[in-house]
């Protein structure tokens, strides 16, 4: 048997290496903040060993397309099936209807290899956190099976003699063009490309190829090894998410492991070659399916990304319990050599079985559970509001009223659509609401922050406000200040548009963001009607927010701030007189939008007061209204 089939094993110790780099990661992404390079690490072994396996069949003029992709089938898709059917059945009874409908697109794109895509371009802001997406982590294995379909025809293509100069050539193109559209702004999509990914595959081409020709004595080896896994080791601990990445920033990772797979007569290989890793490496595949919707479900039920003692017992059990059973009677029996006729038919059977399940699941998800009525899920409906698009007029309240008030903001102000409506009719006023999920509809507003697909919503909504700033008689400006409030260049805006409303002698009101819970309402209620025990806690970070935006308006006479988390409204949150008043951890629904817009009619009173006393005056008019003062 030649060198490049037999089993490395300090490949298993690379891989152990790479998947705890993963899991860490997503544990807790404070203890490894480049855990996540992990994944580049597995793409450079796949391209390693895939060209090798590829070039030795070439040149023994063995090779069969039809083979490689039957292999390619049996090694990936039986585990990876299995995983979708388990967790699709689990996501119908844990997930929220709403939830589930997530979950549902994601899983279908998963069954044909295209999560990838999937994520990409996923703007939903009342989809879960990224945290707890139970797929999210299949768009890695996507991208493998997208480059699976490419490679052997580059290799069986290209002649040897430019092989090694055409993959190099390749990898710089598209590193460069990745960095290009990296340093655009486009990071979510770059990051689930598979083109941005290609080029760490081909670094793992060009390693293969280079120990095919050349072999290194364990000198020059052990200098290569230590200098990969420096060069691995540091980018787990030096490269964060917030960063610019893949592009250039994963070449470290990348050449660190290219580095270590052509040095397997290095004293590191040998470390890595110990059985504890090889164990870890044998599992690693299953290990990286489980972990993640697991850790997912964990954080979904709990409504928060901290994960306690419990709980991460609960994880590390159920994760290397599953991974195990996974290995021992899905992986390993289906890589045991079988007809292509047998094959195929099993992993067809799986895919059938998929299907159904997650057709299953979704029967069973609205069902399990009494749904909450709509008006109790949602603070409007998405249809006729204008958030982050125009629909009819936007106006609400008194529709016949003289004077008009232009409401701005993020999903904060969105929410508050039911709540203009009762407070507009009782103030004799219309009440435009044009407004933006993550955005606060103000010029100048630094769109580079949020997330990708919602940045032209965002600025289309700005510049329909625009039209109406300065004919407004007044302003009101709500938003997520928890989440505003932490950006600089917003606060400048923020303070900025408050000037610019002064010179126009334009009052402006700001409310303060909503009391945030830590736990999700529906959540709650779904997880307790099938038997979990589940309280509602609160978040204290809004306070502090608050505190910060209405210390901002304060400097403006023109402006006031309206804060009424103090009022017995608040009191029993998620509740008000037994009836939920909150669609999700941040944001009240369709009820509590209406009782807070009763709640707040005689503080617009007093607004309606200053903005009457502003166009009958030259002076500005303004104070800081809060309830507690």
């Amino acid at each position: 048997m030649s060198s490049d089939t037999q089993l490395r094993k300090d490949i298993q110790g690379l891989r152990a290496i790479a998947v705890l780099g993963v899991i860490f990661f997503h544990f807790n992404k404070n203890w490894l903040p480049g855990g996540f390079v992990g994944v580049d690490v597995f793409f450079v072994i796949s391209g390693f060993l895939i060209t090798q396996i590829i070039i030795r069949k070439k040149e023994l003029g063995t090779f069969n397309f039809t083979d490689f992709y039957i292999g390619r089938v049996r090694r990936i898709a039986p585990a990876y099936l299995v995983l979708l059917i388990v967790v699709s059945l689990a996501m119908g009874f844990l997930l929220v209807p709403r939830d589930f409908d997530t979950f549902k697109a994601s899983a279908i794109a998963a069954l044909y290899f295209n999560s990838n895509d999937f994520f990409a371009v996923q703007n939903d802001y009342f989809a879960p956190a990224a945290y707890e997406l139970p797929l999210l982590h299949t768009w890695s294995l996507a991208v493998e099976m997208q480059f699976y379909l490419i490679l052997p025809f580059v290799l069986m293509v290209v002649s040897k003699r430019f092989l090694a100069p055409t993959l190099l050539l390749i990898t710089l193109i598209l590193i460069a063009g990745s960095e290009y559209f990296l340093q655009q702004g486009h990071r979510q999509a770059v990051y689930f490309s598979l083109l941005a990914r290609v080029p760490e595959f081909l670094i793992g081409s060009l390693a293969a190829i280079l120990l095919r020709y050349r072999q290194f004595s364990q000198v020059p080896s052990t200098a290569f090894a230590y200098i990969g896994g420096a060069l691995v080791f540091s980018s787990f601990f030096f490269i964060t998410e917030e960063q610019k990445f893949p592009g250039v920033l994963a070449l470290p990772a990348c050449l660190g492991t290219a580095l270590l797979l052509v040095s397997q007569r290095s004293t590191l290989n040998r470390a890595l070659s110990c059985a504890p890793l090889v164990l870890l490496g044998a599992l690693s595949y299953s290990l990286y399916l489980w972990h993640w919707p697991i850790l997912a479900a964990i954080r979904y039920l709990l409504g928060t990304y901290e994960v306690g003692a419990s709980a991460a017992l609960v994880f590390c059990a159920m994760t290397l319990g599953c991974a195990y059973v996974s290995y021992r009677y899905v992986e390993s029996p289906f890589r045991e050599r079988s007809s292509v006729k047998s094959t195929l038919a099993r992993v067809m059977g799986l895919s059938a079985t998929s299907i159904a399940v997650i057709a299953l699941a979704a029967a069973i998800s609205p069902r399990l559970v009494k749904p909450l009525p709509d008006s109790l899920t949602r603070y409007a409906n998405n249809a006729e509001i204008c958030h982050g698009k125009v629909v009819g007029d936007c106006i609400r309240g008194d529709k016949e009223a003289q004077r008009t008030l232009l409401m701005l903001g993020d999903s904060h102000a969105a929410q508050l659509n039911y709540f203009a409506d009762i407070v507009g009719r009782s103030i004799h006023a219309r009440i435009r609401v044009v407004t933006s999920s993550n955005c606060v509809t103000i010029p100048g507003f630094d769109i580079d922050r949020i997330p990708e697909g919602g940045r032209k919503d965002c600025l289309n909504q700005i510049a329909e406000s625009e039209k109406y700033e300065s004919s407004a008689d007044g302003i009101i400006i709500a938003g997520m200040w928890q989440y505003q409030s932490a950006s600089d260049k917003f606060m400048e805006q923020l303070d900025k548009f408050l000037s610019e409303a002064a010179d126009r002698n334009q009052q402006v009101l700001v409310l303060a963001q909503v009391p945030m819970l830590s736990s999700n309402p529906q959540r709650i209620y779904r997880a307790n009607s099938i038997g979990f025990n589940l309280p509602a806690s609160m978040n204290s970070e809004w306070a502090a927010a608050n505190l910060k935006v209405k210390d901002l308006v304060s400097r403006h006479k023109n402006a006031t701030f309206l804060d009424l988390s103090s009022t017995p409204f608040f009191a029993e949150v998620p509740l008000q007189n037994h009836t939920l008043i909150y669609q999700d951890t941040h944001h009240l629904n369709e009820v509590g939008s209406q009782r807070y817009g009763e709640v707040a009619i005689p503080f617009f009173r007093s607004f309606m007061d200053s903005v009457y006393m502003s166009k009958a005056s030259t002076s500005d008019v303004g104070s800081t209204l809060s309830h507690t003062e």
